[in-house]
């Protein structure tokens, strides 16, 4: 396998630098400053490189994903009920999230892609785990390794895009976000497509591995590049100890904490409406759409994925801080749709709120973020863009659990009424922190 440090082991050598001396991977380098040790290293163009970050990124999410449509399968093959069923979605975020905490620095040592390859080999593991299931326990440990996968890769892909894009921080944070909402919506509608026959996870999950180890590929055979930023000759080497990759508290950003306070409240509040339609969408659309389609179920759940995805793709960030503000409340303003489809079986209140709902997060989460990314140190990108997804990911794993042990008791209707009441607070809420503040006007 090709080396995964950004040190290597060739001689490489820059002005006043050595390879062994970065403290980040990237990418940055002139090619002509480069000299190659073997010419199967493959100096590639950076928009090659670009591409490679962002379908890892896309890809294992997708993964994540496949599933969703095949729950209500899984439950009436292995008996589940609502619980396990969310807690099959949850475990996947509590794997994620350990990993994510405890790595997520490494990649501002080791490199981007010293993470990233053996993340993508990991999630076709579990893909295989998944596929092959015949318990809960398999399919939860599937889950898992697809969990730590994710949490490996987020913040250095992530990481990795702010490097190769120094100059356009904003088409870095809309690319890490389109790929992972676009996974996310993606993911469904795939696995529907692909699980209609008799095996309804060896298909999707099979063919999903088997994408990720040829990815693997370009991407074991592309160059390290070192930033292209210059050092004086007398200082001293940067050199990774263990000491640098121990587990490390989480730790707000010494600057541009109030962006990354808001970019993680509005992710923690608006990926817990994304897990909780993730994990209970198709039960949602068989009682609202009395079918069990497995691909209507899947259109549900991506619809208000899709929306963000799209949102994130075509509409520019915005400072200004009214219009932040009013898309999280036309995220609230959508879940109350949804509440009324459900009680007047409205069929399009679900897919109109589901789309307000997810364009209107789309614009404001994208603009915090990427206030929140442009404001970090770039040396300790990886760690602080890990924390934040920390506290995101936070809110795809406790309150779908929640929501699904409150439909056990409860039922399916009142569970997700109590849900959007609260995670509409939270977001009128968060429309106040970020609304633009009053100015006194003078006599």
């Amino acid at each position: 396998m090709a080396d995964l440090s950004p040190a290597g082991s060739g001689t490489v050598r820059f002005p006043g630098s050595r390879l062994s001396e970065a403290l980040l991977p990237p990418e940055l380098a002139p090619r002509a400053q480069l000299r190659l040790s073997a010419i199967s290293r493959w100096n590639a163009l950076r928009g090659i490189r670009v591409g490679l970050v962002a379908a890892a990124l896309l890809l294992m999410l997708i993964g994540a994903n496949l599933a969703t449509p095949v729950y209500p399968v899984l439950a009436a093959r292995f008996g589940f009920d609502p619980v396990a069923v969310t807690g099959l979605f949850a475990v996947y975020v509590f794997a994620l999230i350990p990993v994510l905490a405890a790595v997520g620095h490494w990649s501002d040592h080791l490199g981007r892609r010293a993470l990233i390859l053996p993340a993508i080999a990991l999630a076709a593991a579990g893909d295989v785990l998944f596929a092959t299931a015949g318990s809960f326990w398999q399919l939860a440990a599937g889950r898992a390794v697809q969990g730590i996968a994710v949490g490996l890769s987020t913040g250095a892909a992530g990481a990795a895009l702010g490097d190769l894009l120094p100059g356009h921080p904003t088409l870095a944070a809309k690319l890490t976000l389109a790929c992972s909402a676009g996974g996310v919506a993606i993911g469904p509608i795939i696995g529907a497509a692909l699980s209609g026959g008799e095996h309804p996870l060896l298909t999707p999950f099979l063919l999903h591995a088997v994408a990720l180890l040829a990815l693997c590929v370009p991407l074991a055979l592309v160059h390290p590049r070192m930033p292209g930023r210059e050092r004086p000759p007398a200082s001293p080497p940067r050199i990774t100890t263990p000491a640098h990759l121990r587990p490390q508290r989480l730790r707000l950003p010494r600057q541009g904490r109030r962006e990354f306070l808001l970019a993680a409240g509005a992710g923690f509040t608006s990926y817990a409406v994304f897990g909780v339609y993730l994990s209970l969408a198709p039960a949602v659309s068989a009682t609202l759409l009395h079918t069990p389609s497995r691909m209507t179920g899947a259109v549900v759940a991506a619809l208000l994925l899709g929306s963000s995805a799209a949102v994130q793709l075509l509409v520019p960030p915005t400072s200004d801080r009214l219009v932040i503000a009013l898309g999280m409340t036309g995220l609230a303003a959508g879940l109350g749709l949804v509440v009324a489809a459900l009680y007047t079986g409205t069929p399009a209140l679900l897919f109109i709120g589901s789309v307000l709902g997810g364009a209107c997060q789309g614009v404001a989460f994208r603009s915090l973020f990427t206030g929140a990314v442009g404001a970090m140190n770039p040396e300790r990108r990886g760690s602080e863009l890990s924390a934040l997804w920390v506290i995101v990911y936070l809110g795809s794993s406790l309150p779908v659990v929640a929501v699904g042990a409150l439909t056990r008791h409860y039922g399916l209707l009142p569970a997700v009424s109590g849900f959007a009441g609260l995670a509409a607070l939270a977001c009128l809420g968060m429309a106040a922190a970020v609304r633009p503040p009053r100015v006194a006007r003078g006599d």
